[in-house]
C-alpha cells in the first residue's frame, strides 16, 4: 500500500476523532512530528522490503 505523503493534522484529527480520542491543542506538534517520523519509517521499510534500495549506514539502529 502506497504511503505518498505523512497524514496532515486534519486527517489525524478526524482518524483520532473516529477512534473516540481527543488530543489536546498543545500535543498537537507532537503527534504530527510522531506521524511524520513514522511515515519516513514506513517509506525506508517499504523500500527495504522491495530491494528497491539498501539500507543506508545512517539509518541502521
Amino acid at each position: 500500500m502506497p504511503h505518498p505523503t505523512p497524514p496532515s493534522l486534519a486527517t489525524i484529527r478526524e482518524r483520532a476523532r473516529a477512534l473516540g480520542i481527543s488530543i489536546a491543542v498543545e500535543r498537537e506538534a507532537f503527534v504530527r512530528a510522531g506521524a511524520e517520523h513514522l511515515h519516513d519509517a514506513v517509506q525506508r521499510l517499504d523500500r527495504i522490503a522491495a530491494d528497491d534500495e539498501a539500507l543506508p549506514e545512517s539509518d541502521r539502529r
